[in-house]
């Protein structure tokens, strides 16, 4: 359909000065246009939920902002006077509004600074946005971007996207107007386009650049209003009154030169690092730590740093902070260092059901040197550490270590097994902690690399898989947060149980736990705890014969052989099955902070 009559947005912004009276006669002012298709839009923010104090517009926004009784008679007032009404959503502040009005709003816009505004995005979220427009300016994304955003903001189920155009740099040079764009995002997007130009209003291109937007297939325009030039403080550089309204398509003539400059132009990129919401801390963060997005909040800053994405693309790389951060602090590419990996296998000669099955040989080869085997080949790892008691009967299996240059041997705390994992990777110079169990003899190197690397990626404090194979899965641990379990509560008294000391307190630890793909997850039980597990290891590195003894090896076996599986499938797991148990983990490793 041909956009004879696109819909104009008529911007407000601030040129209200901060005054309600002055507002309303701007609303009232746009009820006499004689376009038949305007609307109206008013920027609804607070200064504490857009901005920190140190930004440099802090107190400005406090000058002209409104409390949200007054932003509720306003939306009414303008629907009613002018109709369709649009809001300009910054922060939580006008996210609430949109809640409370959202039977009079036609349609929310998102300024390229908020996109990735977390606070915003799960507040509309939970709106029913299905009879809304949604506008997100794109100024300074790159096509690849704009696709992902596209995608994103579907979730949230507007009646349509519209993408924006324009940025707006008090005043937008006309080489800045940035209109090469629209056939650039008509051939890539089925989306309605809007232009948002903040040309000089003195200029006569101020009146002129619509029209050539509208040549190239711009659907929709915003322009800025104030009642005059001369008598406004906010926001009147590109600003119309109501008579240069009336005026707006008379001109072309500048055509050509409105078309010109790239795709992002310098002054552009200036813009949104100058004004994006940037991931500020919402905490203290320690050495060794993993940012995660409950790590930070979103705000306009006179500090410099990394997006959240660009952190996370730091952290994948397998890095950690290399120092502690303070609350209300960016994050900077400089606070990360690459991270020490280590696997640390928990073993001890103590064992009553099976005597000293570390060393018990399976297929002649003793136990613990099938574990130390596979810990080994895990990818990325630096050190492979066997950490015993300090007893001196566990000195035994100091014997038992693997000829390797990244193998160690350590011995700690006989009964507190995280200060014996502390010990080990502190003496080791570990940051990022590999957990296994002496008694998992074929541990899967597939799955500890994608736990490791779902790890870095979610920013966690402790990472485990959801389902698996009894025997060949992993933990991976910050050692950072298993100094703060000891910090918590001074010593970890069945940490043998180690797991519960994070998974039963996600609302202090950052748990992450993953969903391995359905390849390697299987019933069968690979863990060393009685005679018939090793009678079943025995029958099972028979069948294999000279088959690696990989996980998707050893499980196509006993999907084909189940009279092997069969050999130990009756014992259970005494801490999924014993209640009392559960009771005294679910007590014993509750943190109270």
């Amino acid at each position: 359909m041909e956009l004879n009559y696109p819909q104009v947005i008529v911007e407000i912004a601030n040129s209200h000065d901060g005054s309600k009276e002055k507002l309303f006669e701007i609303i009232d002012s746009i009820s006499y246009f004689s376009y038949p298709n305007t609307s109206v839009k008013l920027q609804i923010f607070s200064p504490e939920t857009i901005a920190l104090k140190d930004y440099d517009w802090y107190k400005t926004y406090q000058e002209i902002t409104f409390d949200s009784r007054f932003w509720d008679d306003c939306i009414k007032f303008s629907n009613k006077k002018v109709g369709s009404v649009w809001v300009d959503v910054f922060d939580s502040f006008g996210v609430d509004a949109v809640r409370r009005n959202i039977c009079l709003i036609d349609g929310i816009k998102l300024q390229a600074s908020v996109l990735e505004n977390h606070e915003v995005l799960v507040g509309l979220s939970s709106l029913d946005l299905t009879g809304l427009r949604l506008i997100i300016n794109i100024s300074g994304y790159d096509l690849n971007r704009i696709s992902q955003l596209i995608s994103d903001f579907k979730k949230l189920r507007p009646k349509e996207i519209i993408l924006q155009i324009g940025f707006q740099s008090y005043p937008t040079s006309i080489g800045d107007t940035g209109l090469q764009k629209i056939n650039v995002i008509k051939n890539h997007f089925e989306n309605k386009v809007c232009l948002a130009d903040h040309i000089d209003a003195f200029s006569n291109a101020a009146i002129e650049v619509p029209i050539y937007s509208l040549a190239m297939g711009v659907d929709l325009i915003e322009k800025h209003i104030c009642i005059d030039r001369e008598n406004t403080k906010y926001d009147y550089f590109s600003s119309l009154n109501a008579k240069e309204f009336e005026l707006m398509f008379n001109n072309i003539n500048n055509f050509l030169k409105s078309k010109s400059g790239s795709f992002i132009n310098s002054q552009e990129r200036k813009y949104l690092e100058n004004t994006i919401q940037i991931p500020i801390l919402n905490k203290k963060l320690l050495l060794g730590d993993l940012v995660s997005i409950e790590d930070v909040k979103f705000r306009r800053s006179g500090q410099t740093g990394l997006d959240f994405s660009e952190i996370i693309n730091i952290q994948n790389k397998f890095m950690v902070l290399n120092s502690d951060l303070g609350n209300d602090l960016s994050v900077q590419s400089s606070n990360f260092k690459k991270a020490k990996i280590g696997v640390v296998i928990a073993g001890r000669l103590k064992s009553s059901r099976l005597k000293k099955k570390a060393i018990l040989p399976i297929n002649g080869k003793p136990s613990i040197q099938w574990c130390i085997e596979g810990c080994l080949n895990i990818a990325n790892v630096e050190k492979v550490i066997l950490a015993t008691s300090t007893l001196s009967e566990d000195s035994e299996l100091k014997k038992y270590l693997v000829e390797d240059n990244r193998m160690f041997f350590y011995q700690g705390d006989p009964d507190d097994v995280i200060k014996r994992y502390i010990g080990a990777c502190e003496k080791y110079s570990i940051d990022v902690v590999i957990r296994v169990t002496a008694d998992c003899p074929f541990i899967s190197k597939n799955i500890a690399s994608i736990l490791l690397r779902e790890h870095f990626n979610s920013g966690a404090d402790y990472t485990a898989a959801k389902e698996f194979s009894v025997g060949t899965s992993c933990e991976i641990i910050n050692v950072s947060a298993l100094r703060r379990v000891i910090n918590y509560l001074g010593k970890a008294e069945i940490s043998e149980y180690m797991t519960w000391y994070f998974q039963n307190n996600p609302e202090i630890f950052k748990v992450n736990i993953v969903n391995l793909p359905d390849h390697l997850i299987r019933d069968f039980r690979l863990t060393l705890d009685y005679q018939e597990d090793l009678d079943m290891f025995e029958e099972l590195l028979a069948e294999l014969g000279d088959n690696e003894p990989s996980t998707e090896n050893i499980f196509k076996t006993l999907d084909l052989n189940s009279r092997i599986s069969d050999i130990n499938s009756h014992i259970s797991l005494k801490y999924k099955t014993d209640k009392e148990l559960i009771h005294t983990l679910n007590k014993r490793t509750k943190i109270y902070s």
